[in-house]
């Protein structure tokens, strides 16, 4: 759980850092450099995209638990861009934001499938609390965080927070997992035999069967497509709707309560918080035994995401809570659910070729929300 949130701190860039990050440098919500700063954002989707699958064709020299290291490595250097060059350095080119974004795209691209797969002989309960670390990590920094904040900390203080918990990730990853997560696939396509009880088969292999595994995790790939869609593109939408000093909690044109827009944003958070980690221990509480059961279950989880993405459009703010709650709790639901799938029906040796295809299907509906949100 502290390793995923150590690294996941890193994807909080997404959230309201985002918008710090943003006035840092200048930048206006709307005009072409506004637009241009949207687009480098959008380099964590592009980044997550090319890796999530790319990693097992460019990395398959690394054993998975190697690609976890190099990842966490690449993530630290990608947070490091926004208070070195940004607050310490004053820098007002805009490379730095696609600099920034496409390290930390990349290595949450290689990081999450990896880390997935090499905790997985440590069964469903630690997988379970694993992946509750995505919404621990956002609301370490978006509830408490953001809450300093809105009492007078400098926002350039959580940066400095993110880059500094990486390193203590590093070091409880390397001290915590036990010999038996170390994976043996080799770069020279030889499966080499090892005491690992979790060993995988090459990337070629996984796609030369993909029959035994691949045409099931269809259904489970197209609701990714959808969380990461209405997850990068409802959060954003909300930073640029509710950017004023104050935020008018029943309308636009409603100004007797008005509450101050940090605040407004650590109560958003503790919905999208409250969302994301029930649901993800929701979706292991089920046993889930068929397969049948398994698309019902995604089909709840993608009408509350879709309920939660209309609900953004309203333009209400206090909607804008319920929205968020739906939205997350929708995506971390089936988040679980295919995690647990995965790990049940999939023959074991093809894990990791279905994580990285499953997250990779997700990629795209990342890029596809972070790139329409000011459109």
């Amino acid at each position: 759980l502290l390793v995923m949130i150590s690294v996941v701190q890193g994807y909080t860039l997404v959230g309201p850092l985002q918008h710090s990050f943003k006035v840092a440098m200048n930048i206006a919500d709307t005009g072409a450099v506004g637009h241009t700063f949207t687009q480098a954002v959008a380099f964590v989707q592009w980044g997550k995209f090319a890796m999530t699958f790319g990693q097992n064709f460019v990395l398959s020299w690394l054993t998975p638990i190697q690609r976890v290291y190099l990842s966490m490595c690449m993530m630290f250097v990608g947070c490091l861009i926004p208070p070195v060059f940004v607050y310490l350095m004053q820098t007002q080119w805009i490379g730095v934001v696609f600099l920034a974004y496409a390290l930390t795209g990349l290595s949450l691209g290689i990081y999450e499938c990896n880390f997935l797969n090499v905790i997985t002989p440590l069964g469903p309960l630690t997988k379970s609390w694993a992946i509750m670390g995505f919404p621990g990590a956002f609301a370490i920094i978006n509830v408490v965080g953001f809450g300093l904040v809105s009492f007078g900390m400098p926002v350039q203080v959580l940066f400095w927070w993110i880059v500094c918990c990486i390193p203590v990730g590093v070091a409880i990853f390397y001290y915590t997992v036990p010999g038996a997560a170390v994976l043996s696939s080799r770069s020279n396509g030889v499966e080499a035999m090892s005491t690992a009880t979790n060993t995988q088969a090459t990337i070629w292999r996984s796609l030369a069967e993909w029959r035994r595994w691949a045409l099931k995790l269809c259904p489970f790939m197209l609701a990714n497509v959808v969380g990461h869609f209405v997850m990068e593109g409802a959060l954003p939408a909300n930073f640029n709707a509710y950017n004023a000093h104050y935020v008018p909690l029943f309308g636009p044109n409603e100004n007797d309560f008005l509450m101050e827009k940090h605040r407004y944003f650590v109560v958003f958070f503790v919905f999208v918080g409250l969302g994301d980690t029930l649901s993800r221990r929701a979706g292991y509480s089920f046993k889930l035994d068929t397969y049948a059961s398994n698309i019902g279950a995604l089909i709840f989880g993608l009408v509350c995401c879709c309920i939660g993405m209309l609900l953004t459009t309203v333009g209400i703010a206090v909607v804008g809570w319920l929205s968020a709650f739906l939205a997350f709790w929708g995506q971390g639901f089936n988040y679980a659910v295919a995690a647990k799938y995965i790990d049940k029906f999939v023959p074991k040796e093809h894990n990791l070729a279905a994580y990285s295809l499953w997250m990779f299907a997700g990629g795209a509906g990342g890029i596809l929300g972070s790139t329409m949100v000011d459109v």
